[in-house]
């Protein structure tokens, strides 16, 4: 299948309730006021810009490019990413194709339901892949992401809940059910389940251990 990737700078739109840390904190000049869905933070572990682990020069920067949340090693990265934000957002959209693709929950268009096929496009919109199966329902992407991100977001509960290799909350390490009913969540278009409101704040903090943990899990190990 051709791999299109289409890098999107959309304004993040609240379809849910969960939601990111203050991202004030990053010293970015956008955005300040913002705060990201959890189904919508950046899932890489690595700067848009550098490459380098985050973590590796302090506190990562969180930085939103047209009410897209992406991160950074360094204040020193910040500058380049703002001359040329085309070029690394391109480079980020590869990353996120290659992480969210396996797990994907459809074999079919989001919008047509026709199968996806040769002319399919992977479409990266706010950190999440969507995959369409022409440009015309790319650009229904674009106009209004919302209502498809719900809809994502339910095609992915009901198919990775069958799966779900763990019984303890990936935060806490707590029986799901240790205090209520379990919460689900997105991250990465990946399904999170964690104990309270509560594992849901830290898990906004730094989502990337957990997605480590969930796919070891899956593997067996």
């Amino acid at each position: 299948m051709v791999k299109i990737v289409l890098a999107i700078a959309l304004m993040a739109i609240p379809h849910t309730s969960t939601l990111q840390d203050d991202e004030a904190k990053s010293g970015s000049s956008k955005g300040k006021s913002k705060k990201t869905p959890l189904s919508e933070v950046y899932p890489l572990d690595t700067c848009a810009v550098a490459g380098k682990k985050l973590g590796s020069m302090g506190d990562p920067i969180v930085h939103i490019h047209e009410g897209r949340q992406v991160k950074f090693c360094c204040k020193g990265c910040l500058p380049s990413f703002n001359k040329n934000p085309a070029k690394y957002l391109a480079k980020v959209d590869e990353k996120i194709v290659k992480m969210q693709k396996p797990n994907y929950p459809a074999n079919n268009c989001i919008f047509s339901d026709e199968p996806l096929g040769p002319k399919s496009k992977d479409v990266v919109v706010n950190n999440r892949l969507v995959r369409v199966c022409c440009g015309g329902c790319a650009r229904k992407l674009m106009k209004d992401p919302a209502p498809t991100f719900r809809k994502l977001d339910e095609q992915i509960k009901a198919k990775q809940s069958k799966t779900y290799p763990l019984k303890t909350c990936v935060v806490s390490n707590e029986p799901l059910d240790s205090m209520g009913k379990p919460v689900d969540v997105i991250v990465s278009n990946t399904l999170v389940k964690v104990c309270c409101k509560g594992c849901v704040r830290k898990l906004s903090s730094n989502p990337t251990p957990v997605l480590t943990r969930l796919k070891a899990a899956q593997k067996g190990e």
